[in-house]
């Protein structure tokens, strides 16, 4: 701004050179305008960050944006590897695609290259031509094979210290820094490390996220034990009755051969139903790592249902359905989301627990929602919840059962947000609770990561569409908003 202020105070009698004063305006504010879009630039990708759009995306963003402040300068983004020994491709969107595969995976160390040699000091390294350079010699050919002739590669560091990968900016002949560069270093390291740190915690929170699901499913299954033992017993005594039947018809000097196939008919059923018992409770309890996976709500319904149905006919719960018939799939995990269920379910049969004046009828509703999201109900016939306890019941250690932790609603809802959705309660009129969560249906996880936050105010997380379903348990149900036909077979008691 000193040469537009002598510019001004320039008087009539002190004329100054025409070419001086219509181009030095028009340049500085040409800088200007670069600046403002430079800070634009880094406000989009720190936006991309705070809506939790994918880390390759992010950098990938990134990496253009630097790029674009020079354009005879190439750039890369790479990060270290969990064991602190290797290096992983972050994003390099104008390197080859052969370069990128060749140095995927490479370890680093004292003579590895810039960005190798970088991770390992901990320090920037700066080759002003790689051809000469004794840290690219096991790298220089396939350096040569792209066109690389200079690279400058500084260490991304995390807020307390630690070496968290590199960006490098390479040149297609040899350069020496002029020291121009050093801003946009500082811009882009600084912003990487706030990317990665931020991902690096997403990840540490959905690992907590899942050992604390599983803690609650083991506390699921113990409080299941009982009535699960009770009915694998039963098909179990029916299976040995009928075998004994069988037996002892082939001991008969004429064994009838109808009387043998309805025995064996009868066998091999209750074997099935055996089987998938098991089968349940084993997904139930297994502790996978977290999948984003394409779910049917339905079928995890009609699962869970089955799973708890022996345990609704002792406690004389009617178990209902009302599922629609079109609902969309959701991406998640199915475990997690199993657990979410399974908890809401078992907590509404809890609920209903001393109830005598009304019959006890549990239902589980899914539909969508106005938005478009894929919403599902839990309803119960209990006591209910007073109305300044609806937020309270999700906080952790918050129970009414005598013998209860209060980490199952809690670990719910953290379960649902982590999805992207939310879990809410509300009083059920005339009696009893509502707890009901939404997610987003597949068709809109596959949108632009900033513009599925955009319209939903939620997080985005990476997702993967590919799925192929397990069998839905097909138990009793009752179409879609319509009251329950006569005659129809309930879930659980009577």
């Amino acid at each position: 701004m000193a040469d537009l202020n002598q510019s001004e105070l320039l008087t009539e009698g002190m004329e100054a050179p025409a070419e001086r004063t219509r181009i030095l305006p028009r340049g500085l504010a040409a800088d200007h305008q670069n600046e403002e879009a430079f800070r634009d630039g880094q406000n989009q990708v720190l936006e991309m960050i705070a809506a939790n759009a994918p880390l390759v995306e992010v950098l990938g963003r990134l990496v253009l944006l630097i790029e674009a402040q020079s354009p005879e300068m190439l750039c890369s983004v790479l990060l270290l590897s969990n064991d602190g020994n290797h290096i992983r491709h972050g994003a390099a969107p104008s390197l080859s695609e052969q370069y990128i595969k060749a140095i995927d995976g490479a370890p680093i160390g004292p003579k590895n290259g810039s960005c190798g040699t970088a991770m390992y000091r901990g320090k920037p390294v700066v080759v002003t031509d790689i051809l000469q350079d004794p840290l690219w010699e096991d790298y220089r050919d396939l350096a040569a094979a792209s066109g690389l002739r200079a690279c400058w590669s500084t260490p991304i560091m995390s807020a307390r210290g630690k070496v968290l990968g590199s960006f490098a900016m390479y040149y297609r002949q040899p350069q020496t820094p002029t020291g121009a560069e050093s801003r946009l270093t500082d811009v882009a390291t600084h912003i990487a490390a706030i990317a990665i740190e931020q991902q690096t915690s997403r990840e540490k929170l959905a690992r907590t996220q899942a050992e604390l699901a599983h803690a609650a499913q083991v506390t699921s299954m113990r409080e299941l034990a009982s009535s699960i033992g009770q009915e694998l017993n039963e098909t179990l005594g029916a299976i040995v009755g009928n075998a004994d039947h069988c037996l002892k018809s082939l001991d008969e000097s004429r064994p009838d051969p109808e009387q043998l196939r309805m025995g064996l008919t009868d066998i091999a059923t209750d074997a099935r139903r055996t089987i998938e018992v098991i089968a349940r409770i084993r997904a139930l309890a297994k502790n996978s790592p977290p999948q984003r996976l394409p779910v049917n709500l339905n079928e995890l319904a009609n699962e869970v249902l089955a799973l708890i149905a022996h345990e609704a006919q002792r406690k004389n719960v009617n178990l209902q359905t009302e599922l629609a018939n079109d609902l969309p799939s959701v991406v998640g995990d199915r475990v997690q989301l199993q657990q979410v269920l399974l908890n809401l379910v078992m907590n509404g049969m809890d609920a209903m627990t001393g109830v005598a004046e009304r019959s006890l009828e549990l239902t589980v509703k899914s539909d969508r929602a106005e938005n478009g999201d894929v919403l599902v109900a839990v309803t119960d016939r209990g006591m209910g919840i007073k109305p300044h306890e609806l937020d309270q019941v999700f906080k952790a250690f918050h129970t009414t059962k005598s013998a209860g932790l209060g980490m199952g609603l809690a670990i719910s809802r953290s379960i649902i947000e982590a999805h992207g959705g939310r879990l809410r309660a509300e009083a059920n009129e005339p009696c009893g609770a509502v707890f009901q969560f939404t997610l987003l249906a597949a068709e809109k996880e596959i949108m632009n990561p900033l513009q599925a936050a955009h319209q939903n105010g939620r997080p985005h997380e990476d997702t993967v569409l590919d799925r192929s379903h397990q069998p839905a348990y097909e138990g009793n149900k009752r179409p879609h908003r319509s009251r329950r036909e006569p005659g129809q077979r309930h879930w659980g008691g009577q």
